[in-house]
């Protein structure tokens, strides 16, 4: 028999009626110190954690069935002003009133319009691309020139990235909660062509292919509300899709969204953004945080860890830092629209005020940092003296990084308003 003890060179192995393979006695347990059982220690293991599996995710089913926090709803993200750019100053007329051009964080001086349009500025002079349809897709492309971080060089270099107008009205105007599975578009009616960015879904694969199914069945586009239950309904989610990934479990708000190593750095940062914004005990010693919050995307860690690798910055010997006040000053919410990984002494630049460092001599006058020899008759003579400082301070840390830094991060440091950070 398959399953009986046999002698093979003096040691007793046995066959294991799961997987077939002839192992010694040592690997099936020795049941009432008689007999061994017929399956190997490793098959009994597997078939536990595969119970263990489906009971965990039958229960995280349930939950996601009725835990309307867990499913997708239709959101468009906030456009901080300072991001669009003016007809006046462009020159270019809209395709329809409501049409805005919002710089792309990352790119060689460029826009995209909540239409698909693209404007990119060279040589002074603002023009609109056409870009280029691709033939198997449909789709409309852009040749532009982004910014890639050298890890060997630690400095940022543009490179020509050819990238689909659809995936960047999306990851402008439209909240994608889940961006590693999320790799299809869906344009209302299947009409490749149409980039109204309220007209764009980011789904999965499985989501695609049954919109593309009910479009085929419908003389008319199909409804929002007929997206949405596709795109939450379980038997289109991705194939390795776990409920239990996707529970509001860290503060009630964040979620995993993957398999996640817990030791990992970029975890542990999230972790602790999603702590520090939404945990009272830590309000209670940190309450400048209480009216902090992450936005929607980065609830989900998965998208934040996309970001992470993406962005994150070395540096022999220093401390990075995620600082989420440069990019939009005064800003209270971590996103990767206000967020930007920086040296720890360059973030410290842009930390609370620091008109504190005026002081009231014992003749009424006014010093700076307590030092005699910079004395001046009136407090905002004192003030404006520390201002211009600070100004020249962060002019020349911003020369020294550039190039070391995105970008964005070095315009917004040009951009600094040092009077509003020490006065407002």
């Amino acid at each position: 028999m398959a399953n009986e003890i046999k002698i093979n060179e003096n040691v007793k192995t046995k066959v294991c009626k799961c997987c077939g393979r002839e192992l010694p006695l040592s690997e099936f347990t020795l049941m009432y110190g008689k007999n061994h059982t017929n399956t190997c220690k490793e098959c009994v293991n597997k078939k536990q954690r595969d119970s263990r599996k489906k009971s965990n995710y039958k229960k995280g089913l349930q939950q996601y069935l009725t835990d309307d926090s867990m499913h997708i709803k239709r959101q468009y993200k906030e456009i901080n002003g300072n991001r669009i750019l003016r007809k006046k100053v462009s020159g270019i007329k809209h395709c329809t009133r409501d049409e805005k051009f919002v710089k792309l964080f990352y790119y060689k001086d460029t826009w995209i319009s909540n239409y698909g349009r693209c404007i990119v500025l060279e040589d002074g002079e603002y023009k609109l691309l056409k870009g280029n349809v691709n033939r198997q897709t449909g789709e409309l492309v852009y040749t532009l020139r982004k910014e890639k971080y050298l890890k060997t060089s630690q400095t940022y270099v543009y490179k020509k990235k050819k990238v689909m107008a659809a995936s960047l009205v999306i990851e402008t105007f439209v909240v994608n909660y889940d961006m590693t599975n999320n790799i299809m578009i869906w344009h209302l009616n299947n009409d490749v062509k149409d980039l109204c960015y309220r007209h764009l879904y980011p789904v999965t694969e499985k989501q695609y292919k049954r919109l593309t199914e009910l479009q085929e069945q419908s003389s008319e586009p199909l409804s929002e509300d007929v997206i949405m239950d596709v795109i939450n309904a379980v038997e289109y989610k991705q194939d390795d899709w776990n409920p239990w990934y996707y529970r509001r479990s860290y503060e009630e708000r964040g979620y995993i969204g993957m398999k996640q190593d817990y030791q990992e750095q970029s975890y542990l940062l999230w972790k602790n953004v999603i702590q520090r914004c939404y945990n009272k005990k830590i309000h209670v010693y940190k309450p400048e945080y209480k009216d902090k919050s992450v936005c929607e995307e980065w609830l989900n860690y998965a998208n934040f860890k996309l970001w992470y690798d993406e962005h994150f910055i070395s540096a022999k010997n220093n401390q990075i830092d995620l600082d989420k006040d440069l990019l939009v000053q005064g800003n209270t919410n971590y996103s990767p629209e206000t967020c930007v990984f920086l040296v720890h002494y360059q973030n410290l630049m842009f930390e609370g005020k620091r008109g504190n460092c005026v002081y009231v001599n014992k003749d009424g006058t006014f010093s700076v940092d307590g030092k005699k020899n910079n004395s001046y008759k009136t407090y905002e003579e004192a003030l404006e003296f520390v201002i211009v400082r600070q100004i020249e301070k962060i002019e020349s840390i911003a020369e020294k990084c550039k190039g070391t830094i995105p970008m964005c991060a070095y315009e917004a440091m040009l951009n600094w308003d040092v009077r509003l950070a020490m006065c407002g």
